[in-house]
């Protein structure tokens, strides 16, 4: 990895509600609110941007983990905030928080843990996985 990842280093990515992202089950629930799987990829997705710049060439990351509150709703087109915030490294383990925010109100926290690897091992766990 490049030098520079520090903690409490920060990503502040904007996003929205959209209506593909509701909370629908199986047919078991469908309601017009943001899903709590949106809120995972939202988080997920902010922590990679805080890690991608520090990726070397041959380096590739993958998810290792996500835990997350979802604590309010969040309706269809609603403006969100989600921020990822730099914990710790602990070998090729790369901890982050994440927070996601709309209308200045918190809905959302939890930590994401990436994995760094090189490019071939990827390329081995891809081939592993068909």
């Amino acid at each position: 990895m490049r030098p520079g990842l520090r903690a409490g280093l920060t990503v502040d990515m904007p996003a929205k509600v959209e209506r593909h992202m509701r909370a629908k089950l199986a047919g078991l629930v469908s309601h017009p609110l943001y899903a709590t799987w949106a809120m995972v990829y939202h988080m997920e997705t902010a922590a990679r941007m805080l890690l991608a710049p520090y990726l070397e060439p041959h380096e590739e990351a993958v998810g290792g983990g996500v835990l997350v509150k979802h604590l309010r709703p969040a309706r269809i087109g609603a403006p969100l905030h989600v921020v990822a915030r730099f914990v710790r490294a602990r070998g090729s383990r790369i901890y982050a928080r994440a927070e996601v925010h709309t209308r200045g109100r918190k809905i959302g926290e939890g930590s994401v843990l990436q994995v760094v690897m090189t490019r071939a091992r990827f390329a081995k766990l891809l081939k592993e996985a068909r």
